[in-house]
């Protein structure tokens, strides 16, 4: 069962957002900052979805940074979908080295088809 990190600030979102990954059969560990995001990526996290826009000022950026520059306990070329309302956000993501962009709304099986793909593309 892979193991998903999905960081948002906005509750509703990030508890909707779990509960429809497991129901595709993710494992989901749902965080609402930054600090809590860190704390539980480990080694066997194989995959973030990150929202743009954290609470005091904090960007998903912050996280996707970190990881790839191998500060956290996931292994660096872990894949990261970022998120965003904001379409001009995409290309700063992207070279960042976001694995992919999501426009919000999106679909919410298109995530899920998106992180499956991610995922046997890893392996």
């Amino acid at each position: 069962m892979p193991n998903i990190v999905v960081l948002d600030d906005d509750i509703t979102n990030v508890q909707l957002l779990q509960m429809l990954l497991e129901l595709d059969g993710f494992k989901v560990h749902a965080c609402t900052n930054l600090e809590q995001a860190m704390a539980i990526t480990n080694a066997t996290t194989n995959a973030f979805v990150v929202d743009w826009h954290l609470e005091r000022n904090a960007s998903g950026l912050d996280l996707l940074r970190a990881i790839r520059q191998g500060e956290t306990a996931a292994r660096a070329d872990t894949a990261v979908i970022i998120s965003s309302g904001d379409h001009r956000r995409e290309q700063e993501a992207l070279a960042a080295g976001a694995n992919h962009f999501l426009l919000k709304p999106y679909p919410p099986d298109e995530l899920s088809k998106l992180l499956a793909s991610l995922l046997q593309h890893s392996s």
